[in-house]
Parts: structure tokens; sequence; C-alpha cells
């Protein structure tokens, strides 16, 4: 079950067997006790880290458009792009992913942000913004867009 707010997986309950099925499969009698899938920790940091997320995923859209912008315009977003995304590493430092891989991709996701403002603020502050540069801020942007896919699609 997907939770259609933030895209994430949700908890189930375990279904439970009543009446005949439950005394032939040797329970004894009395009211079931709710089993509760371990994905209710990743959930509730995936709800979390959404929020928290989502200052990045906005300034990578402004540094996106920026580039097409000029040089003020892509290095504000650039800085705005950093900034959103230490703020979210230092949140995933003190905030552990119970799901080890979960928490890798965004690390990564964070790393590559981080890459393509520092390559986009570089360019922008040294007026050296060529189409080899634009493609490879472009390419990496292409990128975080994949992990930013992947974590919305994580189940």
């Amino acid at each position: 079950m997907i939770c259609e707010e933030v895209g994430w997986p949700m908890v189930r309950a375990a279904p439970w067997r009543t009446g005949p099925q439950l005394a032939e499969s040797g329970w004894n009698s009395g009211s079931p006790i709710s089993i509760v899938m371990d994905t209710e920790p990743t959930a509730r940091w995936c709800i979390e880290a959404t929020t928290v997320l989502q200052p990045v995923t906005c300034a990578k859209r402004r540094l996106s458009a920026s580039l097409n912008v000029n040089e003020f315009a892509m290095s504000v977003a650039a800085v705005e792009l950093e900034t959103a995304a230490r703020d979210a590493t230092t949140w995933m430092a003190a905030n552990e992913c119970p799901d080890v891989v979960l928490g890798t991709r965004v690390l990564w996701m964070l790393d590559t942000c981080a890459e393509a403002a520092l390559t986009a603020r570089s360019a922008a502050e040294s007026a050296a913004i060529t189409e080899p540069v634009l493609g490879g801020v472009g390419e990496l942007l292409a990128v975080i867009d994949i992990y930013s896919q992947t974590l919305h699609d994580w189940q």
C-alpha cells in the first residue's frame, strides 16, 4: 500500500484468521495480537524525510530553471541548493534511516545536489558558463531526478 500524499510505503496489519481457520491453525482462544510489519519505522522516517527534502527539491528546480537565465540567477540558485542539501545532510546525520539502502540513496542524492551546486556556482562566479559546463550541470540534475524518482517509488 502506498501513501498517496508522499508516495512512501505504509504499514499494513497482518491478516488474521477467524473462526474455524483459527481453531485449525492451533491458536489458543483469545484476542489476536496485532502484528505490525517492520516497515513502520521506515515509513515514519520517509514521511519526516519528505518534509526535510522539500527545500532541496525546490532549490533543484530553481537551479534547473536558472540555467537559461543568467549568471547571477544561477549563482543564487546554486547557493540555495547547496544550503538545502547541507541542511538535509545534517538532518540525516541526526535521524538515521532504518533502511540502510534507502538512507544511502538519499545521501547519494544529497551529495549529487552539492556537486551540482558547486559546479554551477563555480561556473557562474568565474563567468565560465559554456555549453559543456551547462551540460555537466544538466547531467547532474538529471541524476538527482533519477534518485528522486527511485526514492518516490521505494517500496
